[in-house]
């Protein structure tokens, strides 16, 4: 026989395509089989049925082999098995050509390692290594169990892809998602839409992107990210959190929440860890603290913001760093160090503290309050304490001035009402006549010491001073005094650097 050359091509493909199909053509055995006439390509076969297709193998109690279309399907007692995979059905429509499977049963499992998924269908492709379900399906593993209704599984990667209600439990949290990414070898769960992650000791986290790992408990948040926990919210542009370890890092416009004791926080960098034998936090970047009172708002600023916690994970101690300022309405207060003794209700200002109430300043080497959730209550000044007040508010020349070794005063809500100062007293204070209808006077200068020094207050303003033990005094006029006696020792007026508004605070006084 003679070929033409134009017959040549035609051949050759015809020769690859029949290899192409020979080599995907199934094989299969059983107990039992037929042909019938009205279908001679198509074999009926019983009992022990077995069919083998490259590295996949297939039992069923029976089916109908389209043998022209190398075509199954299969009936009864499926299982499909292939390396790890093995799957398990009541029906299965297999293409030989396509190597695509399609199960279906009141229950279809797949085994595959430790993971183990069950539905009412799904459909393996075995060249796309993926076995996909949309009927809704159970999935478990040795660490946790999974629900959605639509999903894909890559057989190779042993990865999920999960959509439309997707829900995880696993002993030590529960996430519920709308798309969620699992892989079932790192325990490592990824989320693409809203996500809410509630674990065993009731944390509840909220994302619309990140990572979990189901079980070491570490989460990864990326995007619209909040954490809760009992009273607390924390809310950041990224944050990565262990819910088992306690330990965290939190970053980019971070919020804080305490709820119950109506305290806002703010920073650009959390820190914490509150599982070590030493729980503590820190937060910097920015820092802004506000504590929201019934009539007034503190606000408080500095560059770094430290907590530690004691042993049942309650604050006890808040330290803040470098450039410390404090607006209230009725207070303002300045240092580079505060510690603040939560317990005790005591704060310590340290490191040029100066607080400002109305017309008077307050300095010395350590200031100490007590505090309550109304307020001030009591305040310390030692040693060196200084009070600075203006004596008039007009031409801002004329300041009262008062130097010893040890102040301490009450307050009656949030405002000064008493003062006592002992130990070397020195005292300027300028007197004043007043008359209806005119402008006031001034009238002299008050200098003298004494021992002890006591002080009343009406609305947050010295009244009366009372001078105790040894008072020595003069009164003179303001021409006859030097200008170096007009001053104590260790006078410094510090008004530029007293904050106005809360966007004050963050003006260094350095």
């Amino acid at each position: 026989m003679k070929f033409t050359q134009k017959a040549l091509p035609f051949l050759i493909l015809t020769f690859f395509a029949c290899s192409v199909s020979a080599q995907k053509q199934i094989d299969y055995k059983s107990d039992w089989g037929e042909r019938l006439p009205s279908f001679p390509n198509q074999l009926i076969l019983k009992s022990n049925v077995v069919f083998v297709h490259e590295d996949m193998t297939m039992n069923c109690d029976s089916a109908v082999f389209h043998i022209d279309e190398n075509f199954i399907e299969a009936f009864g007692r499926i299982h499909i098995f292939q390396d790890t995979i093995h799957l398990y059905g009541d029906q299965v429509y297999y293409d030989g050509d396509t190597k695509i499977a399609e199960i279906f049963g009141d229950t279809v499992t797949l085994h595959d390692d430790k993971v183990t998924l069950q539905t009412d269908y799904m459909v393996w492709e075995r060249d796309y290594e993926t076995v996909r379900y949309t009927n809704a399906a159970d999935i478990w593993d040795e660490e946790s169990t999974l629900y959605s209704l639509t999903g894909t599984y890559h057989t190779a990667t042993k990865q999920f892809e999960f959509s439309d209600n997707v829900s995880i439990k696993s002993p030590d949290a529960n996430i519920e998602s709308d798309s969620l990414f699992y892989d079932s070898k790192t325990d490592w769960a990824y989320f693409y839409a809203p996500t809410t992650i509630t674990t065993s000791d009731s944390v509840l986290i909220e994302t619309e992107r990140g990572d979990f790992n189901i079980k070491t408990n570490q989460s990864i948040l990326y995007q619209n990210n909040r954490i809760r926990q009992k009273a607390q919210t924390l809310i950041a542009d990224s944050i990565d959190y262990n819910t088992e370890t306690q330990c965290g890092k939190a970053f980019g416009n971070i919020f804080i929440q305490d709820t119950a004791n109506n305290v806002q926080t703010y920073g650009n960098y959390l820190e914490t860890d509150r599982k070590d034998s030493l729980k503590y936090a820190f937060l910097v970047g920015e820092v802004l603290l506000q504590q929201i009172e019934e009539s007034d708002t503190l606000f408080m600023h500095s560059d770094t913001l430290w907590v530690n916690f004691d042993s049942t994970d309650n604050a006890e101690q808040m330290l803040a760093y470098k450039h410390v300022k404090v607006f209230r309405q009725d207070m303002q207060a300045a240092c580079e160090y505060a510690d603040y003794r939560i317990n005790d209700s005591i704060v310590y200002l340290l490191e040029r503290p100066v607080l400002w109430q109305n017309e008077s300043q307050f300095t010395a080497d350590t200031i100490r309050i007590r505090v309550d959730k109304k307020g001030v209550k009591q305040m310390f000044l030692y040693p060196n304490p200084f009070i600075v007040q203006n004596s008039d508010t007009l031409t801002r020349q004329y300041y009262n001035q008062i130097s010893g070794k040890y102040l301490s005063a009450t307050f009656s809500k949030n405002k000064i009402s008493y003062a006592q100062i002992d130990g070397n007293i020195n005292l300027i204070y300028h007197l004043w006549e007043e008359e209806k209808g005119k402008e006031k006077r001034h009238t002299g200068i008050n200098i003298g010491t004494c021992a002890t020094l006591k002080i009343y207050f009406e609305k947050g303003k010295p009244k009366k001073m009372t001078a105790v033990q040894n008072p020595d005094f003069y009164l003179d006029d303001e021409q006859r005094i030097n200008e170096q006696d007009k001053t104590l020792k260790g006078f410094i007026l510090l008004e530029e650097h007293r904050p106005k508004s809360p966007q004050d605070i963050f003006i260094h006084r350095d």
